[in-house]
C-alpha cells in the first residue's frame, strides 16, 4: 500500500516463540517533555523493536539511524505508537537509493536494504526520508492492515506521505515528482483513478501498473505523481500545510481539491 510491492508479514504474538521476537540491540529513548512547571514532565518512550532479519549483519548498524529518525519525526507526528516494530526484507527496493519502505500496520515499518548497493552513503542518508514518509502513513492508517484502498485514495495518502517527506526531510524522491508532467495529464489520470474502487485496486496487476509502471502508458508512478500533485493543489488553494492534512482522511482532501 506504500512504496513498496505487498506481501504478507505474519504479526509475532506475544505468545510466540522467543526466538521468533527479538528487541533491537538500540537503547530506549527518553524523551523529556515540560508540561507546566520544571519539574513536572511527560515521558514518551521511544523503542523500536526488530521483529524480522533479512540480512542482519548488514541491517545492525541502520538501526541506529532509524531510531534516530523515529524519534525526530514524532515531534512532527504525536499520535504515532510509542513502540515500533521494525521488519527488515528485501523487496520494493527503489534501484536509486537502495532502500525501500512499506507501513505494514499502525505499529509496523517494513525497510528493505540492498547489501550489494553501490553509494553506501546515500542508502543511509535515504533512512531518514523512508521513515518519515512511512510514519506519515502510520499516522494517518493508511497501512496493509487498514485496506484496501480506492485507487485515489490510494494517490492521495501516498501524495500526502511524499509532500510530508518532502518538506520536513528535505527530500522530493523522483516517484512523487510530477514537475515535469502537464496539468492536462495530471487531470486525466485524477479522473482514471477515480473510477478504481478499492476492490478493483486490489488486484495486483491494476495495482501495479498505476503504483509502480502502467506498460500502455509507459509512464511510472502515475498514483505517486498524481496524488502529490492533487496536495500540492489544495495546499496552495486553502493555505494550508502538510501538517494540517495529518488527522484528514483522503476523501476530505479530495473534497477540498474539488470545492
Amino acid at each position: 500500500m506504500t512504496r513498496s510491492s505487498r506481501r504478507c508479514l505474519h504479526r509475532v504474538s506475544d505468545e510466540g516463540s522467543s526466538a521468533a521476537f527479538t528487541l533491537s540491540s538500540v537503547p530506549i529513548r527518553i524523551l523529556l517533555v515540560g508540561v507546566g512547571t520544571a519539574s513536572t514532565f511527560v515521558i514518551v518512550k521511544t523503542m523500536i523493536e526488530i521483529i524480522h532479519h533479512q540480512n542482519q549483519a548488514y541491517e545492525l548498524p541502520f538501526e541506529t539511524l532509524i531510531s534516530d529518525s523515529l524519534d525526530e519525526v514524532r515531534n512532527l507526528l504525536p499520535n504515532l505508537p510509542a513502540s515500533i516494530q521494525i521488519y527488515f526484507s528485501d523487496y520494493g527496493i527503489l534501484e536509486d537509493t537502495g532502500i525501500g519502505g512499506y507501513a505494514y500496520s499502525s505499529d509496523i515499518i517494513t525497510i528493505s536494504l540492498d547489501p550489494n548497493f553501490d553509494n553506501k552513503g546515500k542508502q543511509e542518508a535515504s533512512i531518514r526520508p523512508t521513515v518519515f514518509h512511512e510514519s506519515f502513513h502510520l499516522s494517518q492508517r493508511f497501512t496493509g492492515e487498514d485496506g484496501p484502498f480506492s485507487a485515489i485514495d490510494n494517490a492521495l495518502y501516498e501524495g500526502m506521505a511524499t509532500v510530508f517527506e518532502r518538506e520536513y526531510a528535505g527530500v522530493f524522491e523522483p516517484y512523487g515528482d510530477y514537475r515535469q508532467t502537464s496539468e492536462e495529464k495530471l487531470k486525466q489520470w485524477t479522473e482514471e483513478l477515480r473510477k478504481l474502487s478499492a476492490e478493483v485496486f486490489a488486484n495486483e496487476e491494476v495495482y501495479s501498473k498505476w503504483k509502480f509502471y502502467h506498460p500502455e502508458l509507459k509512464e511510472r508512478w502515475i498514483a505517486y505523481r498524481t496524488g502529490t500533485w492533487l496536495v500540492d493543489e489544495v495546499l496552495k488553494k486553502k493555505g494550508l500545510t502538510i501538517l494540517d492534512l495529518r488527522t484528514k482522511k483522503a476523501a476530505d482532501v479530495l473534497s477540498m481539491y474539488d470545492k
